[in-house]
């Protein structure tokens, strides 16, 4: 199954989440009659009960089973069928029903409210603080590194770091609605405990929910549950309230209302866990299998099935495992590296810990148990990949199998090419001024030299604050290889996205201006300024949006997509067959190659505006087409390979690092070329 059938599996899920739902709502309603039916027939009296039952008033149904005449004899007969028809005819019976149906309904829409800011909300909702970037704690740094090296070989997002500073067991989990908008909250305790392979392996398992699909059912799940506890919540906080109350009031009258609550919250905290129980029997047949698969993803990432194996063991030796001890702990069990609270195996939403591991590494255990594992972080002894090397596997395997899939390969090459990154610039750019100044000195690479001089004079005015720092990455900019420009734009992301949303819109404005001081668009600042929208402002759109499967809408938009591919290659002849080919495989229509300045930027970005509407399963035939027409001259170019994976990050289809040789000359320091 490739990330396409992912995508749509994960939507098909919303499907069967919200049946589940409707199905644990009836399980509820039914329950919760059950029991106020026995309290109805505890207390009734026929003699104070307003009900006289007779077969006339029967349905009609059980009147052509029995007959009235027989009907008549079992009422008044057997007391228990009466008393089950008083409770059935009278208002007390639709007043729980309705009332129920309201408490789920309410509770299920203020946990979609109360989560509706993303996957920062869900992080401080699970009081988790964010990770500073700058922090000097190798343990916090050895996070950011995994992180950074693992989506700059994904070709993802780097999601928002955040710690659980209070929980001291092993946990983590992502949340969030798209990969632009992702967080990844990992608690002290996995921090302190986790080698740096294991630390990987439990980060992998989290990125493959993030490219799964996984993250925004879970988070809709979390909500839908929300409704069905929401009665048990009540009942435990009467329970609670009547003893804060009773210990600050002994008056008589007091007291009594103390003792009715405290009765009240029992019996809806019973009632109440029949919508526990149901909970968590949904999240355990939601969410076992897609451990599994997260497993299997991150042992393929990391091609070190002992790294995850070994942090799962960690988890099996502690007492409380990975147990959280957060008030929410169960509200998130289903989303998390491992189980949060303590469950029957029946029950729990995580396969055995031990199953785990044999699933991915069969022998760990035992060797596990006779010595202790040496592990220590990995150096690089990876040889570079030569351009044609690549070339050979997106051919042979296409280029739609590549998206969302990281190789071994991959990971070693995200950690040689992030060592590769100068450690100031890393410093950098995980500080606001850096990475604005950073963003800067990318128009500045994209601006004739003749303009340069009126662009710095602007930013004099408007954002001096950054001069300093701008002035001395300027030669690190200018020096450093082309390859590590969108991979540091990456790890600033993070940076930009704590701004205000005032100064990230006046941040965009900026640039935005600062690109068409000279004229032009040149093709790297769209690049950058692309990958910026697309992380600092994710698509407004619905979630359950509907993807369209008729190709009649996007015609116009694929030609013009396809036509920027044929201006980018080197051989145009042979991009120009590409082009025709792909447009009469998929019945679109042959026109002439509309040039690049005829397209214009504007235009390419509305058709992948609309684009974005486009099925998934559409979506992998649209990119192996830019991907035909990219191969068609025999060669991948770097900024050919560059304009792809931002097609395909506005597709939601994110594609590996391209592999091909870096320089080894480190940057010069030498004079900047204008005057500041």
């Amino acid at each position: 199954m490739d990330f396409f059938e992912h995508q749509d599996r994960a939507r098909q899920k919303t499907g069967q989440l919200i049946v589940l739902f409707l199905l644990g709502i009836v399980a509820t309603l039914a329950a919760v009659n059950l029991v106020c039916f026995l309290g109805f027939w505890l207390f009734y009296s026929p003699e104070v009960t307003p009900y006289a039952i007779s077969a006339e008033q029967m349905p009609s149904l059980l009147k052509g089973l029995f007959g009235e005449r027989k009907l008549q004899g079992v009422l008044e007969q057997d007391g228990l069928l009466t008393v089950w028809l008083a409770w059935w005819q009278s208002n007390l019976n639709w007043q729980v029903n309705v009332g129920v149906l309201s408490v789920v309904l309410i509770g299920t829409a203020f946990r979609y409210l109360e989560l509706a800011g993303g996957g920062r909300r869900v992080a401080e909702w699970a009081g988790a603080k964010p990770a500073d970037m700058t922090s000097r704690d190798p343990k916090v740094r050895e996070l950011i590194n995994v992180c950074e090296e693992m989506a700059i070989a994904a070709g993802m997002p780097v999601p928002e770091l955040f710690i659980m500073e209070r929980e001291l067991n092993i946990n983590a989990f992502v949340a969030g609605y798209s990969p632009d908008e992702a967080v990844l909250v990992i608690t002290r305790g996995a921090l302190d405990t986790l080698s740096r392979d294991q630390l990987q392996g439990v980060v992998g398992h989290e990125y493959s929910h993030i490219l799964n699909g996984d993250m925004r059912l879970n988070v809709r799940l979390m909500a839908m549950l929300a409704g069905l506890v929401m009665i048990g919540q009540i009942g435990r906080f009467l329970i609670s309230s009547s003893f804060s109350h009773r210990s600050y009031h002994s008056h008589r009258r007091d007291s009594r209302f103390s003792i009715a609550s405290f009765a009240l919250g029992l019996v809806l905290a019973g009632v109440g866990y029949i919508g526990v129980l149901i909970g968590r029997m949904i999240k355990a047949a939601v969410s076992r299998q897609r451990e599994y698969l997260a497993d299997a993803s991150s042992v393929q990432f990391t091609r070190n099935p002992d790294g995850l194996a070994g942090a799962l063991y960690a988890i099996k030796q502690r007492s409380e495992g990975s147990m959280l001890h957060h008030r929410h702990a169960e509200d998130m069990s289903h989303f998390c590296f491992g189980e949060t609270v303590a469950l029957s195996d029946r029950l729990a939403t995580h396969p055995p810990v031990l199953e785990r591991i044999r699933r991915i590494s069969p022998h760990f255990v035992a060797k596990a148990r006779t010595r202790e594992r040496h592990t220590e972080a990995p150096e690089a002894s990876v040889a570079r990949s030569a351009p044609d090397a690549f070339q050979t596997a997106l051919a042979a395997s296409g280029v739609a199998a590549m998206v969302g899939q990281v190789t071994p390969d991959h990971v070693s090459y995200a950690q040689k090419l992030y060592r590769h990154i100068p450690e100031q610039m890393k410093n950098w750019v995980h500080q606001s001024a850096g990475a604005r100044a950073y963003m800067y000195c990318q128009v500045l690479l994209g601006s004739e030299e003749s303009k340069r001089q009126s662009l710095l004079d602007s930013l004099k005015r408007e954002d001096p604050g950054v001069i300093e720092t701008l002035q001395k990455m300027w030669p690190y900019v200018r020096e450093m290889d082309e390859q590590l420009r969108l991979p540091l734009v990456e790890l600033l992301i993070p940076t930009l996205k704590r701004l205000t949303e005032t100064d990230r819109v006046i941040l965009m404005d900026r640039l935005d201006r600062l690109i068409h001081m000279d004229g032009r668009i040149d093709f790297s600042e769209w690049v950058i300024v692309s990958l910026i929208k697309l992380r600092l402002h994710p698509k407004n759109r619905a979630p359950d949006r509907k993807l369209l499967s008729n190709l009649t809408k996007f015609k116009g938009a694929l030609k013009i997509l396809f036509g920027v591919f044929v201006n980018l290659s080197q051989d145009r002849n042979a991009a120009t067959k590409a082009y025709q080919n792909v447009c009469e495989q998929m019945n679109i229509g042959v026109d002439a190659v509309p040039s690049l300045d005829s397209i214009g930027f504007e235009r390419l970005d509305q058709a992948l505006e609309l684009l974005d509407s486009v099925s998934f399963l559409w979506r992998k035939v649209i990119l192996q087409g830019c991907a035909d027409i990219i191969q068609a001259d025999g060669n991948v170019g770097f900024r050919e390979y560059e304009a792809l994976r931002i097609v395909a990050e506005c597709m939601d289809s994110p594609l590996p690092v391209l592999m091909i040789g870096l320089t080894e000359a480190d940057p010069r320091d030498t004079a900047i070329p204008f005057e500041l």
